[in-house]
């Protein structure tokens, strides 16, 4: 809120100055100033035609260029890249930015006041040392404009300056700027706004010494800035300071109390940090403070202080994902019941774990607009408080349950927004709770158990633009209310228990579509040959329905294109080619035939990350031109797709997952795949004809974490080097895409950024997104991984030609958890250090020659629910005990005729079982007695093992985090470790003591 009343003032101040000109001189274009831009632009590349009215003598003429009405001098250089914000993260077809050099000559324009030279891509050059020569300059804005290296110290010349922009607000991998030092910035002295976002200042220590000398400063802006938040400010001289953004920075100290002297700050953000200790309660000394921002500090301890209450002009809180800060809110009605409940408009509390039914201290902040409190577990009805300014109200995926009051509208006569979704809500909606809610703009339901009955004549609020009523009950007919929104934007409808045709007017009763999602239901009807008129459209998924016909002609702004598991047929078009801005296309599980069409280098600004086409019949070869796509994930398994794997794969460089499985392709696994695909994950050969060797050089993959080359031709040994694949020895977390566009909307909400386009996109469309999916063969039967696929870390290299031993390279890949090596020729011994793989929950090494004994330590397994060793030629004891006593299946040791021991029938004779002891002594200094004792332990530990086990089984596919699997496997592996510890103690009291 404080970034755009500084910004609009500056603008402000220039507009006047510039209007006295109106940039048209009468003295005409200067010509030393006139050959400067000349020399500046034959640098430049410009493939939007940006300048191309840069051309004759009048040169204040030009597209970005305004000059003094009495001198003709050059003052304002405005090429930024001024579009949307939206297409800053969907890269859109207006995205055209400058790129090149920036040429010397510029320097010519030594009266120039404004330059602007943001969103443009100048491809890592350190910003030019020389923009330190315009001493008249007032205005500088180079952010986001590819700008890398250190911030050159010249721009400390610039006493006139009063706004810089640094910054790198979308983090762009080419932007990269650090100072080395800030004593600079101590000169520019009319400072007025500053932001250094991204901007590395490790190096620059001094940054708070420099800032505090500037008389004029109004806004400092120092997010992911790596940078030290000093505790002490012995003479605090920011006396202007209106909006400091410290955020993201990982500062792992107390909240400085030099903070709460800053007694005109309208904004502090203070988010995404460590702080510890407590919030002092100085924090009532920013009387003047509307905006504050502590949400994401993990460890802030001692809860919310009662002083926060006498903040009489806060405007906008946020108290999100903070450790302490949790639990039953009722306990806070003190704080809410000063002056902060007449002035508080927005108030966010999300991923915070609060408990207990909505406190009634919400119902007396009467100014409230804006109310957060998704993710978390309130519990208890929806809250019948009135609220008589609220605009949004967002209390998605809690526990709320009861029904929703038909008078519900009456409560909220201002609402624009609202989502109940992913709650235990029950009941039936009719045409009254709706009839009060005529201003509602986003309707979000999804995933209560809630049946929508209305009339077929209702006329739902006209103004409604996203709905989003997933997971209901709003079938069996299709919802022809829909046919009257005609502002509607976003319909997701998905899982709705529809099962009609789709009506005629579907395709045509609303202009402003951007998303459709009507997947997984039972719709039927015919695809229209052309779908070109809906200009506006980025996303359709169709997919789990029963549509027919061929793929349609889309709009070439088409982003997300989701037609798998219908009946579609004919070819795949070439059309497709040229939509240059899709990004993902999904027809998988459909009767396509023919080849996948050669021309995915047709569109020059290529985007397309994803793309699927498995399980259909198609043929011919893999196309040579996929990877002229920027593709992060290719599926074209379960076709007919024959020949070798093309060179031409080598370019797919960003590749994460390979999917060729079950197809005709044949010839060697080549090595040069593991040499240029460096970011492979998941790399699914099998089901094919491939022969030859498996390249040691695979073991080099650092991301490599899904092989499965089952059912080939493959000859030779393991590689040793498969022992290395450095993503099976560490856990991983996974990015949660849902959670950081939450959190972007609400920064969106909040006034933080204003573009109503991507709010809409953000709040329903990236909250889907593309999920990856694999099908692997996992304990004997076929498993889709799609949400838990980060986690999963497989090698199977079974019905192949491979033989020689089993590395023992392999036992170092320690969070693996499936190796399936069956039928193959692999000899020797089962590696005796096996049970270093404490995450193994599926082990196939059946159908092999392997001898020896089986490891006694694979008792240890504590995972292990699937072990297949029959059909080889081992001998001795079963190792008894342990993991072992939840697998009593015979089956799995059959056809070892040297095995004895419980669950086969036959018994050890004792020279058996002696050997067996021997060697148990040998590995763990054990005797048959103290066997007893563990094995006495074990069948009561296995007991509640195996009851985890089976219940990981259901939990496992619940569980998206990495964090409480780490912590709930761990704490199965310390029980472990404790009994193991305390019995090997008592082992060693008996023998020496």
């Amino acid at each position: 809120m404080g970034t755009k009343l500084t910004e609009a003032h500056l603008i402000l101040l220039l507009y006047f100055s510039f209007s006295l000109f109106n940039g048209v001189s009468i003295y005409g274009c200067r010509e030393a100033e006139r050959k400067a831009l000349l020399d500046f632009r034959k640098g430049l590349k410009d493939p939007g035609g940006r300048l191309s009215t840069w051309d004759g003598k009048a040169c204040c003429t030009w597209r970005g260029v305004q000059c003094d009405n009495q001198t003709g001098h050059v003052l304002v250089l405005d090429l930024g890249n001024k579009r949307p914000l939206h297409d800053m993260f969907q890269y859109g077809r207006r995205a055209q930015p400058l790129e090149g050099e920036i040429n010397p000559a510029l320097v010519g324009l030594k009266h120039l006041q404004y330059l602007d030279l943001s969103m443009n891509l100048f491809g890592g050059v350190p910003i030019p040392s020389f923009f330190g020569s315009f001493q008249q300059l007032h205005y500088l804005d180079l952010s986001c404009a590819g700008f890398s290296g250190v911030v050159p110290h010249q721009l400390g010349n610039l006493s006139s300056l009063r706004y810089l922009d640094l910054s790198n607000p979308f983090d762009l991998p080419s932007n990269n700027l650090y100072m080395v030092g800030s004593h600079w910035l101590s000169n520019l002295s009319s400072l007025q706004y500053l932001n250094l976002n991204f901007v590395d200042l490790s190096k620059a220590p001094d940054w708070l010494e420099s800032l505090n000398t500037l008389p004029s400063i109004s806004e400092i802006n120092l997010s992911n800035c790596t940078l030290e938040i000093p505790l002490s400010l012995v003479h605090v001289n920011l006396t202007n300071l209106h909006v400091l953004d410290l955020s993201s920075n990982n500062v792992h100290s107390i909240v400085p109390p030099w903070l709460f002297k800053l007694s005109s700050l309208e904004s502090l953000d203070l988010s995404v940090n460590a702080f510890k200790g407590l919030v002092p309660s100085s924090i009532e000394n920013l009387t003047s403070l509307r905006v504050l921002n502590l949400a994401n500090n993990g460890v802030l301890e001692g809860g919310v202080p009662l002083t926060l209450g006498n903040l009489c002009r806060l405007n906008i809180l946020d108290l999100s994902e903070n450790k302490y800060l949790h639990g039953d809110l009722n306990e806070l009605g003190e704080v809410f019941s000063g002056c902060i409940k007449d002035s508080l408009e927005i108030l966010s509390w999300v991923f915070s774990e609060l408990t207990g039914s909505l406190p009634d201290w919400l119902g007396n902040l009467k100014s409230l607009k804006m109310l957060n409190l998704y993710f978390n577990s309130f519990h208890g009805p929806v809250p019948e408080f009135q609220f008589p300014s609220l605009k949004k109200l967002d209390i998605s995926r809690n526990t709320l349950n009861g029904i929703i009051p038909k008078h519900f509208g009456q409560l909220f006569p201002e609402l624009v927004f609202l989502d109940l979704s992913w709650n235990n809500l029950t009941g039936v909606l009719t045409e009254a709770h709706f009839a009060d809610l005529s201003k509602l703009e986003h309707l979000g339901m999804s995933s209560n158990e809630l049946k929508l009955d209305v009339g077929s004549q209702w006329v739902p609020p006209l103004k409604l633009k996203v709905i989003v009523l997933a997971n209901l009950e709003l079938g069996p007919k299709f919802p022809v209310w829909l046919q009257k929104l005609e502002k509607i934007s976003h319909i997701h409808i998905s899982n709705a228990s529809i099962s009609d045709d789709l009506p005629a007017w579907f395709w045509n009763f609303s202009m402003n579509t951007v998303l459709v999602d009507l997947s997984q239901n039972e719709i039927r009807g015919k695809l229209p040959p052309s779908l070109e008129h809906l200009t506006h459209l980025l996303y359709l998924d169709l997919s789990g329905n029963h549509f027919e016909g061929s793929i349609p002609k889309f709009s070439p702004n088409l982003q997300d294109l989701l037609l798998l598991s219908n009946n579609i047929t004919g070819i795949i078009p070439k059309d497709l080619c040229a939509l240059m801005n899709l990004k993902v296309l999904d027809l998988s599980k459909n009767q396509l035939t023919g080849e996948i069409p050669d021309c995915w280098n047709h569109s020059l600004h290529s985007k397309l990350f994803a793309m699927d086409l498995s399980s259909n019949n198609l043929s011919g070869g893999i196309p040579t031109t996929v990877c002229s796509q920027p593709l992060a994930y290719l599926h074209l398994g379960n076709n007919h797709l024959s020949g070798e794997l093309p060179f031409s794969l080598r370019n797919c460089r960003v590749l994460t997952t390979l999917d060729l499985g079950q197809n005709w392709i044949s010839g060697n696994i080549p090595t040069w795949l593991a040499e240029n695909l460096l970011n492979l994950q998941t790399l699914r050969l099998r089901s094919n004809m491939l022969v030859g060797n498996i390249p040691p050089k695979l073991g080099s993959l650092t991301s490599l974490r899904v092989i499965d080359f089952a059912n080939n031709q493959l000859s030779g040994t393991i590689p040793h080097s498969l022992g290395n694949l450095s993503a099976t020895k560490f856990s991983h977390m996974i990015f949660d895409n849902k959670k950081v566009a939450l959190m972007a909307y609400d920064k969106i909400s909040m006034g933080y950024i204003d573009d109503k386009e991507l709010l809409y996109m953000v709040s329903s469309k990236l909250l889907l997104g593309y999920m990856d999916n694999i099908k692997v063969n996992l304990k004997g039967r076929d498993v889709r991984y799609d949400k838990l696929l980060p986690l999963l870390i497989f090698i199977d290299l079974s019905s192949n030609e491979l033989s020689g031993e089993i590395p023992d390279e392999l036992v170092d890949l320690s969070y693996l958890q499936s190796l399936n090596l069956s039928s193959n020729h692999l000899t020797g011994k089962i590696p005796e250090k096996i049970s270093m793989l404490r995450w193994l929950e599926s082990l196939d090494l059946s159908l092999n020659n392997l001898s020896g004994a089986i490891p006694a330590t694979m008792i240890m397994l504590s995972l292990l629910s699937h072990l297949n060793l029959s059909h080889n030629n081992l001998s001795g004891k079963i190792p008894h005990g342990g993991q072992f006593l939840s697998l009593p299946d015979p089956s799995i040791y059959f056809c070892n005729y040297a095995l004895c021991g419980f669950p086969l029938d036959k018994e050890c004779e004792n020279n058996e079982a002696s050997q067996h002891s021997s060697a148990a002594n040998t590995d763990g200094g054990y005797s048959d007695k103290d066997e007893d004792d563990f094995e006495t332990i074990w069948f009561y530990l296995s007991i509640a093992l195996g009851f985890i086990s089976g219940c990981w089984v259901v939990w496992g596919t619940l569980l998206l985090n990495m964090k409480w699997r780490l912590t709930f496997l761990r704490l199965v592996d310390d029980i472990c470790d404790t009994i193991y510890f305390f019995y090997g103690s008592r082992k060693n009291v008996k023998k020496f003591g």
